[in-house]
């Protein structure tokens, strides 16, 4: 199981960034697509000591939800800091996908032959 490392715990501004933050300091793996839709892997954002739990980001548009959908808070505004810090987190997301798709090419291919068949 891999959870998420923390968690908005305020309906703001301030809550979702804060997220952001401690999310960038403690993540050690990312969700990443790999080979024809719907296969997703995960891949390690830093070294991973052998029995340390593996955290991911789920994003603070996630969080957000809950707040409005489960929690029935009202919506808040997606400023220009809650913005930066999502490009960055898609930035992220769109470097370990090159960087996988060059170090497991070979096994990407056979997936796609084998969806293909």
């Amino acid at each position: 199981m891999i959870n998420d490392v923390a968690t908005v715990t305020e309906n703001s501004e301030e809550g979702v960034l804060q997220y952001y933050q401690s999310s960038k300091k403690a993540k050690n793996c990312i969700h990443i697509p790999f080979g024809p839709s719907p296969i997703m892997a995960t891949a390690a954002t830093k070294k991973i000591k052998k029995g340390e739990e593996l955290f991911t980001s789920y994003g603070g548009t996630y969080w957000l939800g809950v707040w409005l959908n489960v929690l029935g808070e009202e919506d808040i505004e997606i400023t220009n800091k809650i913005q930066k810090e999502i490009k960055e987190t898609a930035t992220d997301l769109l470097k370990s996908m090159k960087g996988v798709s060059v170090v497991y090419s070979n096994q990407l291919e056979a997936l796609q032959e084998a969806f293909d068949r």
